[in-house]
């Protein structure tokens, strides 16, 4: 059985102004997000209904239905939560736990995990993951938990179950495993274009490639992990580079993985363009100091994430409502 930690988290009004001043100059988007996100109401369709309701709730309810998730752990606002899904989560028997991000992170915590405070504060993303994983029945056997992205409102029990099936065969070495989606296509449904690598590993998902031999990929809404099995002190820094939304952040990017030893990523992704899944992995467990496993997996509509722009909000809600987040 498996544990489920939704990062539920928030930033505040300073960090909202300058991600969306960066969506905006990089993007030519509108940001529409000022609330709290995981709250925020998105319209389907069900049994010929019109329905409302929080884009957490989406995520929630397939949680709660899955037979191989055992319990589930929310990280965020815990008043807000409480207040407004209090009643649905009590519908059902499976345990659930609420840990409020303005909580601190315990010393037995700190300890234990060897955590630096000054690079994973109590409310930042590090800090809620770990404020989860201790929380759950997977940090308490020491074992691996799934994370769950509160944003994806499209992701779906089928892609969760495929995903689960696979990773016991990576997880007595494996601290991080990660889905990678094929994006067959030039861009998604959002216009968003995808990271392309050779596809070296075992999942062949597809013959079509470009000039060179490359397959498009983006990230899920789910991570596999056991922060028992690397460093968490990295895991912010990782967060906070993982969309590379401008020149500066991708810059950033390119110095620690130069800093890790691999100087030429620079020229193997923009040049040569030969950097392989398995490439990848390999620098990105460096940085963790844990072993990283990348899964090449179809499923687009896992990687639909709302992060607070017009659009998204508009293509979500038009594909929730078509076709209530069944793969295609």
């Amino acid at each position: 059985m498996t544990s489920a930690v939704v990062m539920a988290g928030y930033n505040n009004k300073r960090e909202v102004k300058r991600y969306s001043r960066i969506v905006a100059e990089h993007y030519g988007e509108k940001f529409i997000e000022t609330g709290y996100k995981p709250l925020r109401e998105f319209s389907t369709v069900e049994n010929g209904q019109p329905v409302s309701k929080p884009l957490i709730q989406y995520t929630l309810e397939k949680l709660f239905e899955n037979e191989s998730i055992d319990d589930i752990v929310i990280v965020g606002h815990q008043m807000l939560l409480e207040r407004k899904l209090g009643d649905f989560i009590q519908q059902f028997d499976k345990p659930c736990t609420l840990v409020n991000q303005s909580s601190k992170i315990p010393e037995d915590v700190v300890r234990r995990f060897k955590l630096v405070r000054r690079k994973v504060k109590y409310n930042s993303i590090a800090g809620n993951l770990i404020k989860g994983y201790t929380a759950s029945s997977a940090g308490k056997d020491r074992q691996h938990a799934l994370f769950v992205a509160s944003d994806s409102p499209l992701t779906t029990n089928e892609f969760v179950n495929r995903f689960l099936s696979v990773v016991p065969q990576f997880k007595g070495e494996a601290a991080i495993i990660v889905p990678a989606i094929l994006i067959e296509e030039g861009q998604d449904r959002m216009g968003r274009p995808p990271l392309r690598l050779i596809n070296d590993s075992d999942f062949k998902l597809s013959d079509q490639k470009d000039a060179y031999g490359r397959q498009g990929f983006r990230i899920s809404s789910l991570i596999y992990a056991n922060p028992h099995m690397f460093d968490i002190n990295t895991a912010n820094t990782a967060y906070n580079l993982r969309k590379c939304l401008n020149p500066k952040v991708q810059i950033k990017l390119f110095k620690i993985t130069r800093g890790l030893g691999y100087s030429n990523v620079y020229s193997k992704y923009f040049l040569r363009k030969d950097l392989s899944i398995k490439e990848t992995a390999n620098i990105v467990s460096e940085h963790f100091n844990g072993r990283l496993e990348i899964i090449p997996m179809t499923g687009i509509k896992a990687t639909y994430d709302y992060d607070g722009t017009d659009q998204e909000y508009r293509l979500i809600t038009r594909m929730l409502k078509s076709g209530n987040g069944k793969e295609p």
